[in-house]
């Protein structure tokens, strides 16, 4: 009864006079912020009568996206509402939320940036509230926005909010996100917190559900009142824990050290030897590589499954497959083979390649030149592996696949786990040419510590999962590489059908370039798409690859390349706007000369570096390892190629690897 009444006040006061209190002082608007009874009354209007996100709308510790706005009744939509029961553990540390209010407020009076968002003035501020967080009572960079006008899946009057790009919440953390006094209506008013939010704040006397929150925010208070924000100056507040996105992933990766046997090359069929000029290509297979994906090959649509085998807590393999390879080894008097062996580099292609992508690219005769071995395999879905399609039409939708949201979260993860037994041929089997095959009538060996990683495009989404939950490489070269789901899905726009058109129409139904104006970063539908695939992002991944990487792995060196003109265009498969996030996240620097400033750089992230003549050695994680993203202006073609296409850039990233093979530090070569 009480919400019933609070819902008619709010409408009452949304259709008069915003409750004109001094004309002289604004109009005073009211903050929507009701604790429910239960959650099914935040359902369609009314499922933001309570922030997103926040602790109250979980389920044993899982986000409760029931109620999501649907009004077309898009079945994908309802498909990703159903199979997100019990799949999260937590919100996502990569996209925000969104607070209510029964009027409009004035944008001027949110933060002017990231930066602002942190000062005490701020009039939203995000602070990290978990006790066992290392950044426990520091504030986090947001971006904000407000949408006044309702849109088909938005409601009006909607202040929306996200972590700045680049600078993704930490997992598996309790945050509270606050509207402070210091905002204020359209036209310079007050905002009045709702009736539940004082009691929560302890401002009126709490009852019920509001007494159960003003004890569990207790703590999340008080940190917020260290950042000038007391509990008599809130307007809106919400306290939530994020997710942990890679903890699958790193489970996998160590069941798979644990359980798997170490893959060798399979000798059932004769090799294949390929002379060229400069090395020599060998093919054959290699196996076993375990597949931990649940359901029917390729997990075409939702119902199939494709996400990853877990029994009682536990990942369990499904089955195991051989895979073809190509590797090349140098051929030339000037590169005998080490006592150690060849230093090797693990080439992952990008959609519609092959094994053999390497060679016609030409990175395997350069990495050759630079008495450097390489291989290539085919990824998911390419070539013999199982479930691909006889031919590569449609194996971008298969990868991504938005239509069966249990394989987008998963199809890259799988990728990753075969990079990490990939690279276990070399680090643990130590396998070896045979003499019987080998162009010099002698074994051909590969040193276990001289592993690296090169990735294009797809193979570049997977390689940043595979260097985070793996120790195997030293790091790697990231071509076409980017993060964020949601800019992926807004501005990827190659191949055709581009998938930026098919997530207006297919997924959402918006007719027409009216409908289609709503939709943004910031968008319902992008919050919950991001969510539930947040496992597979590079985003979430990066902080573990460079700054903080796992107990007992090492900081990788990291070379990125962006294709990008200076008006930000370039790179149409993978947008410049992730990639730079993903660089951010990473902590890499960008080396001059910049092609295109990016945000972050205003907001903390590391500044342009000049590379000197001689290089830069250890210029990441406390000089433990070396790298930085390398802007190209692409010459011709899609920037997305520009590691092939621009002679320098294909040069930097060869020198990149040969100074990691010398060294595990590696070094910058100057561009």
């Amino acid at each position: 009864m009480r919400r019933v009444a609070l819902a008619c006040f709010l409408s009452a006061l949304a259709t008069t006079s915003l409750g004109c209190v001094d004309p002289d002082l604004g109009s005073e608007v009211q903050a929507i912020y009701v604790v429910p009874g239960s959650l099914d009354e935040l359902a369609g209007d009314t499922w933001l009568d309570h922030p997103w996100p926040s602790n109250l709308r979980r389920v044993d510790g899982s986000p409760v996206f029931a109620g999501f706005p649907n009004p077309k009744g898009v079945a994908i939509l309802e498909e990703y509402v159903t199979a997100s029961e019990g799949m999260l553990d937590g919100f996502s540390p990569v996209v925000g939320g969104y607070f209510r209010f029964a009027g409009a407020i004035d944008p001027e009076s949110l933060p002017a940036d990231p930066v602002a968002s942190m000062g005490e003035r701020s009039s939203v501020i995000l602070v990290d509230v978990d006790p066992a967080s290392p950044e426990f009572g520091q504030a986090h960079p947001i971006e904000t926005s407000f949408r006044a006008e309702a849109g088909i899946y938005t409601q009006d009057n909607t202040l929306r909010w996200m972590p700045a790009l680049g600078f993704p919440l930490r997992p598996q953390t309790t945050y509270a996100i606050a509207v402070t006094h210091h905002l204020q209506s359209f036209d310079g008013g007050a905002i009045a917190a709702s009736p539940d939010l004082l009691e929560v704040l302890g401002e009126a006397e709490p009852g019920g559900a509001t007494a159960a929150l003003a004890e569990e925010y207790a703590t999340a208070l008080d940190m917020l009142e260290s950042h000038g924000a007391r509990r008599s100056a809130l307007r809106q507040l919400a306290v939530f824990t994020t997710s942990d996105p890679t903890a699958e992933t790193r489970a996998v990766a160590k069941h798979l050290h644990e359980n798997v046997p170490a893959p060798d090359f399979i000798t059932r069929d004769p090799w294949r030897v390929f002379p060229e000029t400069g090395y020599v290509e060998y093919r054959a297979e290699y196996g076993p590589s375990p597949n931990y994906q649940a359901g029917t090959l390729p997990f075409s649509v939702y119902g199939d499954g494709g996400s990853f085998n877990f029994v009682d807590g536990s990942p369990e393999v499904v089955d195991t497959f051989d895979a073809r390879f190509s590797l090349t080894v140098p051929n030339d008097p000037a590169c005998p083979m080490p006592p150690a062996g060849y230093p090797i580099v693990l080439y992952a292609h990008g959609t519609g390649g092959s094994f053999k992508s390497y060679l016609s690219s030409g990175i395997a005769e350069d990495l050759a030149k630079e008495c450097i071995a390489s291989m290539g395999v085919d990824q998911i879905f390419h070539g013999t592996r199982p479930g691909a399609p006889p031919t590569t039409t449609g194996i971008e939708l298969l990868f991504f696949n938005f239509q069966n949201v249990e394989a987008a979260r998963t199809n890259g993860r799988q990728s990753a786990i075969d990079e990490v037994q990939r690279a276990r041929l070399f680090t643990e089997r130590q396998a070896v040419i045979p003499a019987a095959v080998s162009h010099t009538g002698e074994d051909i060996r590969f040193d276990p510590d001289k592993v690296m990683f090169m990735g294009h495009s797809q193979g570049g989404l997977n390689g940043p999962l595979y260097l985070a939950v793996d120790d195997s490489a030293r790091g790697g070269v990231l071509s076409g590489s980017g993060a964020v789901i949601a800019i992926t899905l807004l501005e990827k726009t190659s191949p055709t059908p581009s998938i930026a058109d098919l997530v207006p129409t297919v997924f959402l139904a918006l007719i027409g370039d009216e409908e289609r104006a709503e939709l943004d970063i910031f968008h319902p539908a992008m919050m919950l798409a991001q969510s539930l695939v947040d496992a597979i992002d590079p985003i979430n991944y990066a902080r573990l690859t460079v700054r903080d990487p796992l107990p007992g792995h090492s900081s990788k060196s990291v070379l990125m390349t962006e294709g990008i003109a200076p008006d930000g265009t370039g790179d149409s498969y993978t947008p410049p706007r992730g990639t730079e996030a993903q660089a951010v996240a990473m902590g890499l620097p960008v080396q001059e000369p910049v092609q295109h400033p990016y945000p972050q750089l205003d907001w903390g992230a590391p500044g342009p570096i000049t590379v000197p003549p001689e290089g830069l050695v250890g210029n990441l994680a406390g000089g433990a390892a070396s790298g930085a993203l390398a802007q190209w202006a692409p010459e011709g073609g899609d920037g997305h190629f520009v590691v092939f296409d621009v002679a320098a850039a294909r040069a930097q990233a060869i020198a990149f690897l040969k100074a990691l093979a010398a060294d595990p530090v590696g070094r910058l070569p100057a561009p």
